[in-house]
C-alpha cells in the first residue's frame, strides 16, 4: 500500500465532479483582471475615482466580493477584491477564469525575510510551493516557475513607467503562526525574500488553466531580525500604490 501522503498524487484529469462555473451564471467579465489583495476600502475609494460599474457577485458563506468593470482611457479590466490564503484565493480565480478572465494580475504584501523597506515594490519569478493547493494543480515539487512571456511583458512595461522594481522568489505558506526561526532561516536559504499565503497556488492554477499571471508583492512587516519582528505598518501605504501600478500595467496590456 502506498502510504505517501495523499496530496503528493497529482490528479491531472481538468474536470472536476464540481466545476468552477457550476452555478451557471450569466456573467461575463473582461479578460484581464486585477486580483487586489487589499482591504475593501482600498477598493471602495479607488472606483470613487474611475468609472466602473458591477458585473457581478461571488457567494460563499463567508467571503462575497463585488466584480466590476473598470473603464480608463477607453481600456476595460476586471476588478476583483482577494480572499487571504491560497485556498480561498484559487478558488474565487477558477470561478472567475470560468467566467472569461485570462490574464491576472495581483497585487498585495509579503513579509520581509531579508533587509528590505516597507512598501518596496517586488516582482516573483518563482515562488516556493510550502502550501497546500498548489499541489492539487501540478506535480509535486519544490518550486513554481513564474517566468514568462507574459511576465515579460509586465517588466517591459514597468520599465517604460519608470517603476523601480526588483525580481525575487517568494515563499508561499499556509501557517501563517507558523513561520519558526528554522522556516525563516531555511527558505532564505533557497533564496527567498518574502513570505505570503497565495503566489505558488495561484500561479500553479493559472499554469493548469492555460492563462497569464504575475504578482506585484509590497513588502509589509519583516522578519529579516528574527529576535525583533517589527509588524512596521503592514505596508499599509502600498495598497493605494498597487491599486494605480496594476491599473497602469494591466491597461496596456493587450
Amino acid at each position: 500500500m502506498n502510504k505517501q501522503p495523499f496530496i503528493l498524487d497529482f490528479d491531472k484529469n481538468k474536470h472536476a465532479v464540481l466545476e468552477p462555473n457550476h452555478d451557471q451564471e450569466p456573467f461575463q467579465f473582461h479578460p484581464r483582471l486585477l486580483y487586489a489583495f487589499v482591504p475593501e476600502k482600498e477598493i471602495n475609494a479607488f472606483l470613487d475615482h474611475h468609472f466602473h460599474r458591477t458585473l457581478g457577485e461571488f457567494e460563499s458563506c463567508s467571503f462575497n466580493p463585488k466584480i466590476y468593470e473598470v473603464q480608463i482611457n477607453n481600456e476595460f479590466f476586471t476588478l476583483c477584491q482577494a480572499p487571504l490564503g491560497a485556498p480561498a484565493a484559487v478558488q474565487l480565480l477558477e470561478w472567475l477564469i470560468a467566467y472569461g478572465v485570462e490574464k491576472v494580475l495581483t497585487i498585495g504584501t509579503a513579509g520581509a525575510l531579508v533587509d528590505l523597506p516597507e512598501n518596496a515594490m517586488l516582482l516573483p519569478t518563482r515562488a516556493i510551493r510550502d502550501e497546500g493547493t498548489s499541489f492539487h494543480y501540478m506535480n509535486p515539487g519544490q518550486l513554481v516557475e513564474l517566468d514568462s512571456i507574459f511576465l515579460k511583458e509586465v517588466e517591459k512595461i514597468l520599465v517604460e513607467l519608470n517603476i523601480e522594481y526588483d525580481e525575487i522568489t517568494t515563499w508561499t505558506t499556509d501557517g501563517f503562526f507558523r513561520e519558526t526561526p528554522k522556516k525563516v532561516a531555511q527558505f532564505c536559504q533557497l533564496g527567498a525574500s518574502t513570505v505570503e499565503m497565495e503566489c505558488a497556488a495561484l500561479a500553479a492554477c493559472a499554469q493548469f488553466r492555460k492563462i497569464d499571471f504575475a504578482q506585484f508583492l509590497f513588502t509589509a512587516d519583516t522578519l529579516a531580525d528574527m529576535d525583533n519582528y517589527d509588524e512596521r505598518d503592514w505596508g499599509g501605504k502600498s495598497h493605494s500604490v498597487g491599486l494605480n501600478i496594476g491599473t497602469k500595467v494591466l491597461t496596456k496590456i493587450k
